[in-house]
């Protein structure tokens, strides 16, 4: 069971690689494990350092830099985002919580401070500064498991956007797209690198192909039973009888979570509004 626990995916996969191309980035990426647990045990300020500054190198489009990262460590303050992301005990228990946001309000001023009207209005300015705040954070995310320690990304912190500005001081014009709790992590709370769907699904040559889709995926659902990844975490359909004798595997977990968009979200009451309260932050989707 720990030799499981400790497995990368190239490990789990069967993936071989020749010696001299698995070096410590490649072993650090393909071992990551989403972490849920942490000691009360503060990061140096060296070390947040070098994740925010390996954060801040993280590609942007055009050089915009169409993104903030707010760096939370008070106690309440991370209290109370923990409540306004589904309850999730880690977010309190971490000592620290970036939050990565999409940030055109930087842009709207430079543009006026410039004498000139801003009109990029548009919603591939969401989507750029949305992908400037994923790169940002996905850097931090290897930064951070790198250097030791455990890290999760939290899209909860999207439950209540309106709420989350108001905490952190977000202008018009930013939106908390997800955070990062990073920590030294609690021994127990792994279990395992989590099974990946196969890579002819999600990885094409030259064009997108569905052949054999059937196959891989009855494949990915027999390992995800297996691993009993969903015991405890079904999601209930108000209205549906249950199917007695149902493989429960990422297919019906999935297509469950995906009968309308709000369930995303595990309840049809979060994130619903999402649009129209983005509309009312300064953002536009024309």
């Amino acid at each position: 069971m720990i030799q499981e626990r400790i497995k990368s995916r190239l490990e789990l996969e069967g993936i071989k690689l020749p010696s001299e191309m698995v070096n410590q980035t490649i072993e650090s990426l393909t071992a990551h494990e989403s972490v849920r647990g942490f000691l009360p045990q503060q990061l140096p300020e060296n070390v947040l350092k070098a994740i925010i500054t390996s954060a801040r190198s993280a590609p942007t489009s055009s050089n915009l830099q169409a993104y903030s990262i707010v760096i939370v460590k008070d106690e309440k303050r991370k209290d109370r985002l923990a409540g306004l992301s589904g309850d999730q005990k880690f977010i309190s228990e971490a000592p620290v919580l970036l939050v990565f946001c999409a940030d055109i309000y930087r842009l709207k001023y430079v543009t006026a401070k410039q004498g000139y009207k801003f009109a990029a209005e548009t919603l591939e300015m969401f989507l750029l500064s949305t992908v400037d705040a994923a790169l940002a954070l996905q850097n931090a995310l290897v930064a951070a498991e790198s250097l030791g320690l455990g890290s999760v990304p939290v899209g909860s912190i999207r439950n209540d956007p309106k709420a989350v500005a108001d905490e952190l001081n977000l202008p018009e014009g930013v939106f908390a797209v997800a955070g990062l709790a990073i920590g030294y992590e609690r021994e127990g709370v792994r279990r395992g690198v989590k099974p990946r769907l196969p890579e002819p699904i999600t990885v094409h040559d030259e064009a997108y192909s569905t052949i054999e889709l059937d196959r891989f995926l009855k494949e990915y659902d027999q390992t995800m039973i297996s691993r009993r990844t969903y015991d405890g975490r079904r999601v209930s359909l108000a209205g549906e009888p249950e199917k007695h004798g149902l493989e429960y595997g990422w297919c019906e977990h999935t297509a469950r979570r995906c009968t309308k968009p709000e369930t995303i979200a595990a309840s049809a009451s979060l994130r619903e509004n999402l649009k129209s309260v983005l509309e009312q932050h300064g953002f536009s989707f024309k």
